[in-house]
């Protein structure tokens, strides 16, 4: 075998899986297809500024998924915590109610409303969450008769799951990370140096015990015996003792040139349906905003952040950097007329909250995004229904990334399963090695 581990992805997954399984000792090979890491994660250096891809925030911090990373490769993961959260009503900011006691003190809420999102919110982490997983918001508040009650359930939907239509948001799902979030002394932290502190830990973890290569597309997996026994790539040909894809589960069949997967798990992962949306980064020439807080508004629903403002290093001296996301459904993304009026949709209410903002323009990039997110968390697409990290008739290959069943969303997902799929590799390594012994 050339490696140990052949792992297909470098973003989050497949990096973290690739850092945790060299830590362990093992000989990794990553390749990733981009002439750079860090998939949806990714960065680029641009006038000065570190832009990244599209708004990125680490939920709960040291608390939190990537950091659990971090520690088990006896790394630190230094967070800065960003000012309070704010929702955008028309005329000025108010602190997001997006806890109980928010709730409970907002200026915002009639009494009425209070006592009603209090209730909700407290249906929605009380009990075992899976037990709700098939439930929408929809339905779970149907006899609901508050209307800003809807609206704040439906803004925590959206800012904490990237949820924000009550009618495809498992209530479960929902529940489950308000669960985890009520219990965390710190709810979101923004890594210090932004993504590219996780991505370049990663990679100097994985190249201390292996070798990472860009621009290395992987175009087919062959299959001997039920197990993958090599990977091609457009120039070459590599083998491993295990494989961990950790591209999204969507292109897995592609992998294996359309054949040897069953057909059941094949129709299951192209089904999945992936968060999608409007990314927009705004370079100033010059700070129109002191707000370090995740800033939201609910109509439509969108969230953005100064990261400048957070990290100061990320835009040079005396200028500023916006990074914006609105979120909306995948048939719109592929709609280029609905587009172009939903960018002038969130222009013009980018200038109703800073309107100096397009007056000290140095530049700005606009993505519309198929994928943010690997799934939506909705009914049908909760963890109990996401694939898992294997796949039973192929031994030694494992899936990774934010498409598996692991706990959470988006990147918290993609590290989680690497958690996951690390142990897993471990296990069948130290499995097979221990039968070559035994036939010695």
């Amino acid at each position: 075998m050339d490696y140990d581990v052949i792992v297909i992805g470098g973003g989050y997954a497949g990096l973290s899986a690739g850092a945790l399984l060299a830590h362990a000792g093992y000989g990794i090979l990553l390749l990733e297809k981009s002439k750079s890491l860090g998939g949806r994660a990714g960065y680029m250096e641009k006038d000065g500024y570190t832009v990244e891809y599209g708004l990125h925030a680490n939920r709960l911090a040291s608390d939190g998924a990537a950091a659990a990373v971090f520690r088990r490769l006896d790394r630190e993961l230094e967070f800065i915590a960003p000012g309070e959260p704010e929702l955008w009503r028309g005329e000025g900011f108010e602190p997001l109610p997006n806890s109980l006691g928010k709730i409970l003190k907002s200026s915002i809420l009639p009494l009425r409303a209070k006592l009603s999102a209090a209730r909700y919110l407290g249906k929605l982490v009380m009990g075992n969450p899976a037990k709700k997983y098939q439930l929408s918001l929809e339905d779970m508040t149907a006899e609901c008769k508050s209307p800003e009650t809807l609206e704040v359930l439906r803004v925590i939907s959206g800012i904490g799951i990237i949820a924000p239509d009550p009618r495809y948001a498992s209530a479960g799902e929902l529940g489950a990370f308000l669960k985890k979030a009520l219990r965390s002394k710190v709810k979101v932290g923004y890594p210090e140096g932004g993504t590219r502190s996780i991505i370049d830990g990663l990679r100097e973890e994985i190249e201390e015990n292996g070798q990472i290569m860009t621009g290395a597309k992987v175009t087919r997996l062959m299959l001997k015996k039920g197990l993958v026994n090599q990977v091609k790539t457009d120039t070459a040909t590599y083998s491993a003792a295990a494989v961990i894809s950790a591209v999204p589960a969507q292109g897995i069949a592609e992998l294996f040139g359309g054949k040897d997967l069953p057909i059941k798990f094949v129709k299951k992962v192209r089904e999945l349906i992936p968060t999608a949306g409007i990314s927009m980064d705004i370079g100033l020439k010059e700070p129109i905003s002191d707000r370090s807080g995740l800033l939201v508004t609910s109509d439509p629903l969108t969230m953005g952040q100064f990261t400048s403002n957070i990290d100061p290093g990320m835009a040079p001296e005396g200028k500023q950097l916006l990074s914006w996301y609105y979120p909306l459904p995948l048939p719109w993304v592929k709609n280029s007329e609905k587009m172009e009026r939903e960018e002038q949709r969130l222009r013009d209410l980018l200038e109703e909250m800073f309107p100096d903002i397009w007056k000290v323009l140095d530049w700005e990039r606009t993505l519309r995004m198929n994928m943010v997110d690997g799934f939506e968390p909705r009914p049908g697409q909760t963890r109990e229904d996401r694939p898992g990290f294997t796949i039973p008739s192929i031994d030694n290959f494992f899936l990774c990334g934010d498409t598996t069943r692991a706990e959470g969303t988006g990147g918290d997902t993609a590290f989680n399963s690497a958690i996951h799929v690390s142990r897993l590799v471990d296990d069948y390594l130290e499995e097979i090695a221990e039968e070559e012994e035994e036939g010695d």
